[in-house]
């Protein structure tokens, strides 16, 4: 909860002052955005320090090594700066100017702009500070740090959404395909672990990474998932959406393998539901159970009795989906084409929408001669009714249809109502009922 003090105040996306924070994460700052700032120093924190030793490569774990044995950078403090209460207590109480030094801060090299109290490690002593200060301050991290050796493995930042419906996700876009497949994987593991997860909502365009706001102009590219992918590198940094109210559809998911009848059987066919806490729930243990299927841990895994079978051949059905996404975009349409349609992120739309685009464009009166939709074609008489009874130019028989490969073209309407039953119906009475004298 990084939004408490606009929260209480009944703001959706603000701060207390007006200032959405999920625009912040580039560059946050200690004072103004205190919420965000401790959030992204506890995640580069982890980040350097959390690495896990690997056998894969020697260089990784002579980095580790050296990253859980050396002390913290003047960056890396300086990006725990002001996290501990003590400091924001001797804040209360004094000036910036006038802050007493705290107990365990550096002694010496701060200088007299700031003094802070860092976060550190329990094993660091008062020696390994005072040797940390007098060293030369370092202006970026002690080595570069590839994503597959970070301590992160995911970044999730979990939203209400108040329009858009259904559970679903926003990640980055990468230009490297493998990496992409690896993005979008995670989701699609989620919608096979929850019924009430729409992966097809989900959004990965690069267009979404720096979309601009409306009201202010601020840019997506400082919100929390754009922002720890470009400081820290991880692929996979999400913001998980949920609407507030209800979804557009609902998966059918696949049983358990291996469960002997203890994991939750799949839930039958329904209409999406009034989203209740329960339902949040659920949604975020399909997220940790997703987890749990990427790296192949899962001893219930549902994707064994998937369509797909084993993780492998779902990272081969995403790569082909990535590829033709990418020869989606990058072919141009012709004019006058028709493609199915396609949400903003080359996904496509559920079966409702499908067919309610269809509805659409057999409405406008486009198939066939290309004629306006209230001309009405000539219609030639019938041979059901008498050859002697005379209608008027233009009335079509009710016995005969549309022809075949003719277009289809009503009458003429008055309103939403036409004549044409009304015309019929005389036409008919008249032509077969004599006349009484």
């Amino acid at each position: 909860m990084l939004n408490p003090d606009g929260v209480v105040r009944g703001h959706y996306r603000t701060d207390s002052r007006g200032v959405n924070l999920n625009r912040q994460y580039l560059n946050p700052d200690a004072e103004l955005h205190p919420a965000v700032y401790g959030a992204k120093a506890v995640l580069l924190y982890h980040h350097v320090h959390s690495r896990v030793l690997t056998k894969s490569s020697n260089h990784s774990i002579r980095s580790s090594a050296l990253s859980l044995e050396a002390p913290l950078s003047e960056l890396e403090k300086a990006n725990n700066l002001r996290n501990s209460s003590s400091a924001w207590k001797a804040s209360t109480y004094f000036s910036p100017s006038q802050d007493p030094q705290p107990s365990g801060a550096p002694a010496a090299g701060l200088g007299n702009k700031d003094r802070a109290v860092w976060i550190l490690p329990s094993n660091r002593t008062a020696e390994h500070c005072e040797e940390e200060a007098r060293r030369p301050p370092s202006t970026s991290l002690p080595e570069t740090i590839l994503p597959q050796d970070s301590g992160l493995a995911y970044y999730v930042d979990l939203h209400g959404h108040a329009s858009k419906r259904g559970c679903f996700m926003y990640g980055n876009s990468f230009n490297d395909e493998n990496d992409q497949v690896e993005n979008m994987l995670f989701p699609k593991l989620i919608s096979l672990n929850s019924p009430h997860f729409d992966f097809t909502g989900c959004n990965f365009s690069e267009k979404n990474m720096y979309a601009k706001d409306k009201r202010d102009g601020q840019s997506k590219e400082g919100s929390g998932r754009v922002a720890v992918y470009k400081a820290l590198g991880i692929i996979h940094s999400y913001t998980l959406e949920c609407n507030y109210n209800t979804g557009r559809s609902v998966n059918s998911i696949p049983g358990a393998c291996h469960d002997n009848g203890r994991a939750s059987p799949p839930p039958p066919p329904a209409f999406p539901s009034k989203y209740t806490v329960e339902l949040f729930e659920q949604v975020g243990r399909a997220l940790a159970v997703a987890a749990l299927d990427m790296a192949e841990c899962n001893p219930w895994p549902r994707i064994v009795l998937s369509e797909h079978s084993c993780l492998s051949n779902l990272r081969a059905w995403m790569l082909k989906h990535v590829r033709g996404m990418k020869g989606a975009a990058g072919c141009p349409r012709k004019k006058g084409a028709r493609t199915p349609p396609r949400s903003c992120n080359g996904l496509p739309t559920s079966a409702s929408d499908n067919a309610l685009s269809r509805m659409r464009s057999s409405s406008n009166g486009t198939s066939g001669s290309g004629s306006s939709q209230q001309d009405s074609p000539q219609i030639r008489p019938s041979p059901s009714f008498p050859s002697s009874c005379s209608r008027p130019s233009g009335a079509a028989p009710a016995s005969q249809g549309p022809q075949k490969g003719s277009p289809r073209a009503p009458g003429p309407v008055r309103g939403k109502l036409g004549w044409e039953p009304l015309v019929r119906l005389i036409q008919y009475l008249s032509c077969c009922v004599e006349p009484q004298p």
